[in-house]
């Protein structure tokens, strides 16, 4: 089953999603390299990155088994 396909994924939150236990070793140190920047920009007030951040996790999403 694809990550967009699980019941607990949300496509506006993405983030918010366990990417450890996504079946790709490289996919999944992708998204967390990616959470990290959108965690670094809230924490910065620079929300500016955040939707394409999301972007790139939901194409991610799109393509990884869980």
């Amino acid at each position: 089953m694809k990550v967009i396909e699980c019941a607990d994924y949300n496509q506006e939150f993405p983030e918010s999603f366990p990417w450890g236990h996504i079946d790709s070793i490289k996919m999944c140190n992708l998204a967390s390299i990616i959470v990290n920047h959108i965690n670094h920009a809230f924490a910065k007030g620079d929300r500016n990155n955040v939707p394409g951040l999301r972007l790139a996790l939901n194409l991610i999403a799109g393509m990884t088994d869980y």
